[in-house]
């Protein structure tokens, strides 16, 4: 099940409104009355009751529909289901759908940080939204709902949280309320929100893909901190976000430390020149500041006997200079170990030999592990200080009503949305180059692109 959707309202009403939209249950289990049932009836006939317990509850009709209700089971055989008194008749043929949760409890802050439950009510399945009405609450509010199965005792996940005022304008749920509002549209199972949410992906992608190269101005971070420097390593993660961490395609600077020093790129062959010589491997386990011996990953390069400096475990830190006697290559042991600092080190810390520490001077990407390499690994009295970087970030994935856009000119997604809704409700048949808003979605997309080229913004708007 997606997690829950609640919208607010506020200054029409008294006080605050909430609208809790009913579940989306089109995955669940069904199955239909094989028989006319009357209002009272509880032993319900049906084509196939196997796949439904005891104590769950289901959706009688259609939710939406003015007679449609929510029952708990009682017990079912193959062909019956037995529940509680029915509210209203049914006739042959009607649905009948399993509901995980038969109860809303939302809650609220006054901070965005501690909520309270302020109520528990029933779903309600005669309406897409189960309406509460908070008339002494106020527009700064902060709100989130669960729903909530009242024999189990189990809830579902927490919505987005909203405040009292609502979503942004250039919020997923915006956006798509406001093209179901143009055409006078309802959310149904043909409209369903998944498929918008779907479309709307498919329309960003789409512009996403259109800009040379994926740099986009409003995708781009200035001076992110990606990292702070810590004795012995050579390499920090690249940004999650970080559009094509492969490459250094789309990395436009990268500066480490106060005197916001540039580091130069290099292709992997001339970075691999940098590390001629130099011995590098990783603890292959913990290491306690009594041990005698010592497993790294791979020994094979390392000297018989000799000194090995392990890179340190933090910022705090610095690389530890520790003496062995013996090197069994067999099972990647140094023995004869001493001088290990306090506290030891941890699984995986830089292990080297020959190297020669220092601030880097250039970086490659490491294409496999996506990770920033430097061509010296750091020194202690560069501890701490931080790594920059300019780059430009990939199409972010949004998973749920609450997020926003980041297209500046978001309004064309309307138009997008609203020629695929009349194109469903036509069964494809309708003719893209004659669709007024398929040509604003065009125009909107090319607004865009010649905005980005000419390096200045006209904001597209309805």
């Amino acid at each position: 099940m997606t997690i829950p959707k609640i919208k607010t309202k506020y200054g029409e009403g008294i006080g605050i409104e909430l609208f809790i939209q009913f579940p989306d249950i089109s995955s669940y289990e069904k199955t239909y009355l094989s028989g006319d049932e009357a209002l009272a009836q509880t032993e319900l006939s049906v084509i196939s009751g196997k796949n439904f317990s005891a104590n769950e509850y289901v959706v009688i009709g259609n939710p939406g529909a003015e007679i449609c209700e929510i029952r708990k089971i009682a017990s079912q055989t193959d062909i019956t289901i037995t529940t509680d008194a029915l509210d209203f008749a049914h006739s042959r043929g009607t649905i009948i759908t399993f509901i995980p949760f038969n109860q809303i409890v939302p809650v609220r802050s006054t901070d965005g940080i501690t909520y309270s439950a302020i109520t528990t009510v029933d779903i309600r399945p005669d309406s897409i939204d189960t309406y509460i009405q908070r008339e002494t609450d106020a527009s700064t509010d902060y709100y989130k709902v669960r729903f909530y199965n009242e024999t189990t005792d189990k809830y579902s996940q927490y919505s987005d949280i909203v405040t009292g005022v609502g979503y942004a304008d250039n919020s997923v749920h915006s956006i798509k309320r406001r093209a179901l509002n143009d055409l006078g549209e309802k959310i149904d199972e043909d409209i369903t929100d998944s498929w918008l949410n779907e479309k709307l992906w498919e329309a960003r992608r789409n512009l996403d893909n259109t800009k040379q190269n994926g740099r986009w101005s409003f995708r781009f971070k200035r001076n992110a901190n990606i990292g702070s420097i810590i004795p012995g390593t050579y390499e920090v993660d690249c940004p999650s976000d970080l559009r094509r961490p492969t490459t250094n395609e789309h990395i436009l600077s990268l500066r480490i430390g106060e005197e916001n020093q540039p580091i130069d790129y290099q292709d992997i062959n001339r970075f691999n020149n940098n590390y001629y010589g130099i011995k590098h491997t990783t603890l292959n386990g913990d290491v306690a500041d009594t041990d005698t011996s010592i497993i790294l990953t791979d020994s094979g390069d390392f000297d018989d006997a000799s000194n090995i400096l392990v890179a340190s475990p933090d910022i705090s830190g610095t690389i530890d200079t520790v003496s062995y006697t013996a090197n069994t290559l067999s099972t990647n042991t140094l023995s004869g170990v001493t001088l290990i600092a306090d506290d030891g080190h941890s699984d995986g810390a830089d292990v080297w030999q020959d190297a020669t520490f220092g601030l880097p001077a250039a970086y490659t990407v490491d294409g496999e592990n996506t990770e920033i390499q430097f061509d010296v690994p750091f020194a202690d009295e560069y501890a701490g200080e931080n790594i920059y970087m300019d780059y430009y970030t990939s199409l972010p994935v949004y998973d749920s009503d609450a997020d926003v856009l980041d297209e500046p000119e978001y309004d064309l997604f309307i138009y997008w949305l609203k020629w695929c809704i009349k194109q469903k409700r036509k069964s494809g048949k309708l003719e893209p180059e004659k669709d007024a808003d398929f040509k604003q979605w065009i125009i909107g997309k090319d607004n865009i692109i010649n905005n980005e080229q000419l390096g200045q913004y006209s904001y597209f708007t309805i």
